[in-house]
């Protein structure tokens, strides 16, 4: 038994009978058939509507500009700023430090290389506590750290548990040249990211 009604949707004629009842009607006849002073207020209620919805779309891409910026700023900013203080106040010291630091992992001494990387690791401590970290030891501070802030966050990491392994070890760990340069050349990337070199 066969179902009644629609199997099928014809556009076609659909859109045939759609022009044909626009195509005999003519805005600019209703147009004539308006007072006055509905004609204008119409006109200008388009008008200004317009104006006031362009105004409103530039006012949302320059909003979007300025948000990006401060976003921006907001995430690099603090860090150039406080790369800027280091440099100012904190650099002769920090690099007068350095430069003993580098002369004793030069040396080919253990003993030198040793003191070069507890000297590092202090310089670390005062590099960290002055960008902001907090905490009785490197370890706290590094731990507060974020690695989207501080990049060579991981460097630091490594540098002070060869650190921890040397001042706990003592005489009796035994330290290579290879280790020495590697920890002093993690040192260093983390005073230039911070600008402490």
């Amino acid at each position: 038994m066969e179902e009644e009604g629609f199997h099928f949707l014809n556009l076609e004629y659909l859109l045939l009978r759609v022009y044909d009842f626009f195509g005999s009607f003519s805005v600019g006849d209703l147009w004539g058939t308006l007072p006055s002073w509905l004609h204008f207020l119409t006109t200008q209620v388009a008008i200004w509507g317009m104006v006031i919805t362009l105004l409103f779309v530039l006012l949302i891409v320059y909003t979007q500009i300025k948000l990006l910026m401060v976003e921006h700023e907001g995430f690099h900013g603090k860090e150039e700023h406080q790369v800027h203080v280091e440099e100012t106040v904190a650099a002769p010291p920090q690099s007068e430090r350095w430069r003993r630091v580098m002369e004793l992992a030069s040396s080919g001494s253990q003993s030198d290389w040793r003191r070069a990387i507890l000297e590092a690791d202090i310089m670390l401590a005062v590099v960290l506590a002055e960008a902001g970290y907090e905490g009785s030891s490197i370890g706290d501070q590094l731990k507060m750290a974020n690695p989207f802030q501080m990049s060579t966050l991981d460097l630091a990491w490594k540098a002070h548990k060869v650190r921890n392994q040397v001042a706990h070890g003592g005489e009796t760990y035994e330290l290579t040249e290879r280790d020495t340069r590697t920890a002093i050349d993690q040192y260093r990337r983390v005073f230039e990211e911070f600008g402490a070199i």
